[in-house]
């Protein structure tokens, strides 16, 4: 396998994960890896609107302090066992677009930050399915494009971040079918159905310099591709976009790095050649 750097894990350190952060970086060395890069979650508006009432794990603020100082620890710690870089999620939300630049100019500490649309229209997260019945009495509403819509709004009202996550992250939200599946949950629904709107979004990422995430937790939750899948991917790389990172999305041991053979092949049939990883907010590239 090519890719030996997972650059989207969580531990303990984010709410919705109960795994220690020891436990990731075993699983990580285990798997073979030669750098990981911990991107815990920051969303300024969480608990989202549709979250459970009280629920823990829906309120993503972090600690700061806790978290930089015991990511030291280890890194000095797995000095040259393996490499250990301090990242971070960043939930993007246009409104608070000035919230979030105030937020990175007092943390400057970070190797890698992941803008990632969690929250869309007032305040609510499709990972909920409310999300999809949030609206009734609008005719024709479409959840999706106005997911996209804000995704696009997000980019271009703040873009300190360098790498997109999860582009595509409501189509493994979407209600199933009463068979389990859904024409929602592919990518090649995802793009043919969305394709104005998301060709805008891969634009202004390549034109901002940022790059975009392959993140592989679908594939572990039994989906067909990643986020995003192969119609994307190949999209991005036809505009000219080259800067591709790559995250399992882990909040458990057993997903670090899971599925990244699949995801090295899918790179390789959309194009690419390298993949990035970065330290100090600057990408390096590594041959694929």
């Amino acid at each position: 396998m090519a890719i030996h750097s997972d650059y989207h894990m969580h531990s303990s350190f984010s709410a919705d994960s109960d795994t220690p952060m020891e436990d990731q970086i075993q699983a990580a060395i285990a798997a073979g890896l030669s750098s990981i890069c911990f991107t815990e979650h920051v969303d300024l508006d969480s608990p989202f609107r549709n979250a459970p009432p009280n629920d823990p794990e829906a309120d993503f603020h972090l600690d700061y302090d806790t978290y930089r100082q015991t990511l030291l620890l280890k890194k000095i710690h797995y000095a040259g066992q393996i490499q250990i870089f301090f990242g971070l999620e960043l939930g993007l939300r246009a409104s608070l677009s000035e919230e979030l630049r105030q937020y990175l100019a007092k943390h400057q500490d970070f190797d890698f930050v992941i803008g990632s649309t969690h929250s869309a229209r007032d305040g609510m997260d499709p990972y909920y399915e409310s999300f999809f019945r949030a609206w009734p009495g609008e005719e024709d509403f479409d959840p999706y494009r106005m997911y996209f819509e804000a995704s696009l709004a997000n980019i271009r009202a703040f873009d300190d971040f360098d790498s997109y996550g999860h582009l595509d992250y409501i189509f493994r939200c979407g209600p199933a079918s009463a068979d389990g599946s859904s024409p929602e949950r592919t990518a090649s629904f995802c793009y043919e159905k969305y394709a104005d709107l998301i060709d805008k979004i891969l634009c202004e990422l390549i034109l901002r310099g940022k790059a975009l995430e392959i993140n592989t937790s679908p594939l572990k939750k039994g989906f067909p591709e990643t986020n995003p899948g192969k119609a994307i991917l190949k999209k991005y790389h036809d505009f000219g976009g080259r800067l591709i990172t790559i995250g399992s999305d882990a909040h458990a041991p057993e997903a670090v790095a899971f599925g990244f053979d699949r995801a090295e092949k899918l790179l390789r049939e959309c194009g690419f050649t390298e993949y990035a990883t970065f330290e100090k907010r600057k990408p390096v590239q590594h041959a694929l």
